[in-house]
């Protein structure tokens, strides 16, 4: 096993990991492993198991399931699953043994970035040591490791939240794109076939599809450079302007957010309300080009 220093500072840049590199370190005492695979949120009529039922199903030896819809969502906002505000977030984590010194191990089913989603969250509250485990459980299978149906339980830890307020836009920074009273880059990044079933767009925004910035023929991993560069050239965009990405949900957001500052982007928002909650309040749409 490979040790991980109870002082060391991990960073990961790109964040993935490999399945070779979490079976090595696979039941590490500082190492978290979390299934991240959630129920659809706003989609009553898809007929599909919830996050809970697929991890009973089977899920990685060691891991814990983390719905971002149901457990780390705002209730403040049952319209928009909006992420959890501190004090929940971090009852959350520590109550399934993730704490200040846990390197957190994300996995999802390597197409809809769930996993992404908790990754920017652990980054939102300033906690870096967050991966995605690249290809999700398809990859930890094909690899043939460990599958279980038995819940792991951990002692509970101390996690301290760390807001990083930037990381974050809210309706208020959106709403000043659509009237014109900010010059931020919107981008609307919801995957190609949810975006498909839309007939509007927020005011402001441009398209940047989220499928095309997570691959799912690569596991969900972030596109090439050279890939990221065309799509962001083709948009003009500016890498040094603050840019807001909305989606959905604020999942495909969220994995848009990763690969942004994979391009280079240094002042990259997430829209967690995105979506559900602009068109909930009804505010300024235009329809889709």
């Amino acid at each position: 096993m490979i040790d991980l220093h109870p002082s060391a500072e991990v960073n990961f840049d790109p964040p993935f990991v490999d399945v070779d590199w979490l079976m090595q370190r696979l039941l590490h005492p500082r190492v978290r492993i979390v299934d991240t695979r959630s129920t659809p949120h706003g989609a009553p009529n898809l007929k599909v198991p919830s996050g809970r039922e697929q991890f009973a199903a089977g899920h990685i030896l060691g891991a814990v399931h983390l719905d971002y819809a149901e457990d780390l969502n705002d209730p403040e906002t049952p319209y928009a699953a909006r992420t959890a505000p501190p004090v929940r977030f971090a009852e959350a984590m520590s109550a399934h043994g993730i704490g200040d010194g846990t390197t957190v191990v994300a996995y999802d089913d390597g197409n809809v970035p769930y996993a992404a989603r908790l990754v920017w969250m652990c980054r939102y509250y300033g906690h870096d040591a967050a991966a995605i485990l690249a290809g999700g459980l398809p990859a930890w299978k094909a690899a043939h490791g460990a599958v279980t149906r038995r819940e792991a339980a951990y002692p509970r830890a101390r996690f301290t939240p760390r807001v990083r307020p930037h990381l974050r836009a809210t309706r208020d920074d959106v709403l000043a794109v659509a009237e014109g009273r900010s010059d931020a880059q919107l981008l609307e990044t919801q995957r190609d076939a949810t975006y498909a079933l839309r007939d509007r767009d927020i005011k402001g925004s441009r398209r940047l599809s989220g499928s095309e910035l997570l691959e799912d023929s690569h596991g969900g991993r972030i596109a090439s450079r050279e890939k990221l560069s065309t799509l962001v050239d083709e948009l003009k965009l500016d890498r040094r302007a603050r840019t807001i990405v909305s989606c959905g949900s604020g999942v495909s957001a969220a994995g848009a957010y990763l690969a942004l500052v994979e391009a280079g982007f240094n002042d990259v928002a997430v829209y967690d309300g995105s979506w559900m909650e602009w068109s909930h309040d009804g505010l300024p749409t235009v329809a889709k080009p």
